[in-house]
C-alpha cells in the first residue's frame, strides 16, 4: 500500500532489532494509529519525537476541541488530518464563492511571471551580445 508519505522516498535503511515486547508495543503503536506498515508506524514515533517547531501555529482551544471531535466521529483518523481536511474544504469554499476573484488573482500573477521572464531572458541576450 502506498502512502503520501511513502511518496517522499526514503533515502536510509536502519536494520533494528526489537525484542517482542518492543514488536508488540509497536504492533499496538500502529494499529491505534490505523498505519499500514511497520515502517509507518517508525516514521511516525519519530516525527513525534522531532522537538516542537517554534514556526508551528498554535490553534485556539475552541478550534483544537473541534478538531478532536472530528477525531471522534471517525472523520479524520488524528487532530493534524482533520485539520488538513479542514483546511481542503475551506479552500474549495473560498475558490467556489470567489472563483471569480481567485482567476483573476491567477492571471495577474502568471502575467507578472511571464513578464519578468521577458525582461530576463532580454538581458541575458544584451548582455550577450555587448560581451558580457
Amino acid at each position: 500500500m502506498t502512502t503520501a508519505r511513502r511518496a517522499r522516498l526514503a533515502d536510509r535503511f536502519l536494520g533494528v532489532r526489537l525484542t517482542s515486547e518492543e514488536v508488540d508495543l509497536l504492533e499496538g503503536f500502529r494499529r491505534a494509529r490505523e498505519l499500514p506498515s511497520r515502517s509507518d508506524a517508525v516514521r511516525a514515533l519519530v516525527r513525534d519525537a522531532a522537538p516542537a517547531r517554534p514556526s508551528a501555529i498554535e490553534l485556539p482551544a475552541s478550534l483544537g476541541a473541534e478538531l478532536e471531535e472530528l477525531v471522534e466521529e471517525g472523520f479524520a483518523s488524528d487532530p493534524r488530518a482533520a485539520l488538513e481536511m479542514v483546511l481542503a474544504l475551506g479552500l474549495q469554499e473560498l475558490v467556489r464563492t470567489h472563483g471569480e476573484r481567485w482567476e483573476a488573482l491567477r492571471l495577474a500573477v502568471r502575467e507578472r511571471r511571464e513578464r519578468r521572464e521577458r525582461r530576463r531572458r532580454a538581458d541575458r541576450e544584451g548582455r550577450g551580445l555587448l560581451g558580457r
